[in-house]
């Protein structure tokens, strides 16, 4: 559907990259827009929000930002206190840059090792570890000024789908769901969490007729009423496949205010807004959101800017031109290392292939992974595992591959199989890619050694016919460095 141009909207090719920036050209355009909302008729501050869930997951990447693990690496390392240390290290970068909100607070307990769209994402599948881990990250937040949003309420850790695609179910009894998947929230709202982020997803035992975004037995029955959660609520991206599957975009912002909903998340990319805003709009004349509805959103959203002390100063960077200090504090770059060295883990060597030979022929089969390809520098790059083979053997080869192994790939690697004394093969899982079991299991099944490096402990990379396998669940230069240390000297 093409649909008319209005303001400044556009119609742009998809496949051409963002143009690179510094951080400094960053900050200075989060500062004009900054500028412009204190200086607009109603003189409301700007906030500007970002994800950083560690892993594949960093929504900045530019000049030098610092990669961190995944929660669930987190949780792996075994001292507690980098739940603290590693959120304090992102806010470090990210606040100089002119970002003061994360919607990275994923609290879900990922009680089914299958879900698809949680995983590492989040800390645990025990209630009681995500509580302790999640409590110290939000004490991080809130002592560095910056605002989080808990996710996905009430709990998406039991899915066996992805809202990204589809409205997911999860048909649990209303019992399992707060003793479980509600406990963060619980005892997180004790320590004054400031925001909460609703699940497209259907909980029928709840409500069997609408996703908890649009639920206002889940949004205001629940969250609000029955948890007294007094922040603000901000619904997970309106246009995901978990909500356009059922609903008109206009449509669901007006049932999501009507449910509770404080904050419409809005990927504005394809002009759907210049129909969703005037909608709401219309909405409230007609009283079909009532304008107690409307001041309540208004004034819980207020609030947290108030709490985080937006209204008392600007959030302008007074400085620009130190917006990289963030990536180059001594703490930063120690959590940094510290926090990706020790989230790589060998889990496997039954077949005592570690560490590997210096003088036999190693083929690195390397997915490129979809955070470095859009870094793209001489630091972080794709091949930046075999960057750091390389400092280890000059007896590594490579084929360079897409995360979906696609038949293309899978013939180059072929093509190159007999030339290859063992394998070294990387199996990352993307929840929005998927995986690649198959074609390593195919690997396998040539009959020669095979070292699987993943970033996931679930069966979606990890097969009993693997023998030996290295995790490691970050994204950093310097946890690749790690792995491919202890690829050659060993643990």
């Amino acid at each position: 559907m093409i649909r008319p141009m209005k303001g400044t909207n556009r119609d742009f090719l998809t496949n051409i990259p963002c143009p690179y920036c510094t951080n400094a050209e960053y900050a200075s355009v989060i500062n004009k827009l900054k500028e412009a909302s204190i200086e607009s008729n109603h003189g409301i501050p700007l906030y500007i929000s970002f994800d950083d869930e560690g892993d594949q997951s960093a929504e900045y990447y530019r000049d030098g930002y610092r990669f961190m693990p995944s929660y669930w690496g987190i949780s792996q390392i075994g001292d507690p206190q980098f739940a603290y240390d590693v959120p304090k290290a992102i806010a470090m970068q990210a606040k100089p840059l002119g970002i003061d909100w994360t919607y990275s607070m994923c609290v879900d307990v990922n009680t089914n090792e299958m879900n698809p769209e949680i995983g590492t994402r989040s800390w645990s599948n025990d209630p009681r570890v995500v509580i302790d881990m999640a409590r110290r990250a939000l004490r991080a937040y809130k002592d560095q000024g910056m605002i989080c949003s808990l996710k996905h309420f009430p709990g998406r850790g039991a899915s066996v789908s992805d809202s990204h695609r589809g409205l997911p179910v999860i048909d649990i009894s209303k019992k399992e769901l707060s003793e479980v998947h509600l406990a963060p929230y619980r005892e997180l709202f004790k320590d004054g969490a400031p925001s909460v982020m609703t699940a497209h997803t259907l909980y029928p035992q709840i409500d069997p007729d609408y996703p908890a975004t649009l639920s206002k037995k889940i949004t205001t029955g629940i969250l609000k009423e029955e948890l007294g959660f007094e922040g603000s609520v901000i619904i997970d991206e309106v246009t995901m496949g978990g909500i356009i599957e059922r609903y008109d975009v206009p449509e669901a912002c007006i049932l999501a205010l009507n449910a509770g909903a404080d904050q419409i998340l809005f990927r504005d990319e394809g002009g759907v807004i210049d129909e969703a805003f005037p909608a709401m709009v219309g909405a409230v004349k007609e009283g079909t959101i009532s304008e107690e509805r409307l001041d309540d959103a208004v004034r819980r959203t207020l609030g947290v800017k108030y709490d985080y002390g937006f209204f008392e100063e600007p959030r302008t960077i007074r400085d620009p031109d130190k917006a990289t200090a963030g990536t180059r504090e001594e703490f930063v770059e120690r959590i940094c290392v510290e926090s990706g060295n020790r989230s790589v883990k060998v889990v496997r060597d039954e077949a005592g292939l570690l560490p590997l030979p210096k003088d036999k022929f190693i083929l690195l089969v390397e997915q490129v992974n979809p955070l470095h390809e859009m870094t793209n520098t001489q630091a972080c790059h794709p091949s930046l595992l075999w960057d750091k083979c390389l400092e280890h053997s000059d007896n590594v080869g490579i084929v360079e591959t897409t995360l979906h192994y696609v038949e293309e790939d899978r013939e180059r690697v072929r093509a190159r199989k007999d030339e290859a004394d063992m394998f070294i093969v990387t199996n990352f899982y993307n929840r929005r890619i998927g995986f690649g079991n198959e074609f390593v299991k195919e690997i396998h099944s040539w009959g020669k050694p095979v070292v699987v490096v993943t970033n996931s402990p679930f069966p979606f990379t990890i097969q009993p016919e693997y023998k030996t396998i290295v995790i490691n669940y970050s994204s950093s230069p310097e946890s690749y460095a790690e792995v491919a240390r202890m690829l050659f000297e060993g643990k």
